[in-house]
């Protein structure tokens, strides 16, 4: 097995069956000392994060099998905080659906947009790039540049709004409310499916008003950190 990737969150091998195996990371993002799901930047260490993440990552895949919704995970890795799941070809995107305005979405619309307004179900596409600082992209632009084809991005589309209304609804039901989500695609055995993880580092959820942690949201939704 060799390392392949390593990531801000979690760290990727190749195996010799050709899976690869996801190993979730006690590290955060955030800006400055602000933790920040949204965020680029690696701003410390939070104990029991990283077994946060892959315990909720292993729920919401679980949501969206039962749904019909594809995704590459195999099953549970053989060392602590590990998936297995089948390589896929990433398109180095991130599809962002949004149920309220937050974040850089306020940053870059402020002077049309508050804090918490609702967005029901807008989806944007932006590149994986952070020198760039992840940069977004239109759909035009997407097919034009031959990222994805016109087909991938209305089944990518689709999809996150599917997944989000069961995520979202998973969450309501447990007082919570989801705010933002983003979904990395790629494309395994010549289908684009979801990849990655899903877990609080890919969203944004609180309760009665305050985003929470990593931990926190992992308590509230499987009854332990």
């Amino acid at each position: 097995m060799r390392e392949i990737y390593t990531g801000k969150t979690k760290d990727v091998f190749l195996r010799d069956d050709g899976y690869v195996l996801l190993r979730f990371k006690d590290t955060v993002t955030g800006v400055g000392d602000t933790v920040d799901s949204g965020a680029n930047e690696v701003i410390g260490e939070v104990a029991g994060k990283g077994r946060s993440s892959f315990n909720l990552t292993l729920r919401f895949f679980e949501l969206l099998h039962e749904a019909g919704i594809p995704t590459h995970f195999v099953s549970i890795g053989p060392d602590a905080n590990t998936i297995i799941a089948k390589r896929a070809r990433s398109f180095r995107l991130e599809v962002i659906c949004r149920a309220k305005a937050w974040g850089s979405f306020v940053r870059r619309y402020g002077n049309h947009v508050r804090e918490g307004d609702p967005l029901p179900s807008l989806v944007e596409f932006t590149l994986k790039d952070d020198e760039r600082g992840d940069p977004l992209i239109t759909e035009d632009a997407l097919v034009a540049l031959d990222i994805v084809s016109r087909e991938a991005i209305d089944y990518m589309k689709g999809t996150a709004r599917q997944a989000t209304a069961l995520i979202a609804g998973h969450l309501s039901q447990r007082g919570l409310e989801l705010i933002d989500i983003k979904y990395e695609f790629g494309e395994v055995d010549g289908r684009t499916m979801i990849i990655d993880e899903v877990s609080g580092d890919s969203m944004r959820v609180a309760c009665q008003g305050r985003i929470l942690l990593q931990t926190e949201l992992a308590e509230a939704v499987l009854g332990r950190a």
